[in-house]
């Protein structure tokens, strides 16, 4: 594959991250906005969360779904930034070992997760296939 692959991970983690920020940030986030999510992870997605938790597709989903306009505040709008993408690795037959940091700011207070995602380009999409994070110190933005 050529480094169009790359370039569409990372066009991908952005692209969901926008999906988090809306759906998590705003109570308006349509319930049907949610297949975007559903299309974009694999069915043997795994996540381990920054506290060491180790969730499958189901589980993540379930919490994601129950999430919508969790962080809504219209005094200090929920907002995700994501900084320093990278591909780390390219791997054989369209998978990317992609790192990034994924910094948000909820209700005026900032955290930061340091990710690494292994991401597989399949004909017209990316998927997700499993995701580490791990909390980091905040960094300003550039």
């Amino acid at each position: 594959m050529t480094e169009a692959t790359g370039d569409r991970c990372l066009a991908e983690i952005d692209d969901l991250h926008r999906f988090f920020q809306r759906w998590l940030g705003d109570t308006a986030a349509e319930p049907v906005e949610f297949g975007r999510f559903e299309a974009a992870i694999a069915p043997d997605f795994m996540l381990v969360t920054p506290e060491g938790a180790v969730l499958d597709r189901a589980a993540v989903a379930d919490g994601l779904r129950r999430a919508r306009g969790a962080h809504a505040d219209p005094a200090h709008p929920f907002r995700i930034e994501i900084r320093n993408a990278a591909i780390r690795v390219a791997l054989p037959g369209g998978f990317r070992l992609c790192i990034y940091d994924e910094w948000q700011r909820i209700r005026g207070a900032e955290r930061t997760r340091r990710s690494t995602a292994l991401l597989e380009v399949r004909d017209d999409r990316v998927l997700w296939r499993h995701l580490q994070e791990t909390w980091a110190e905040p960094t300003s933005a550039t």
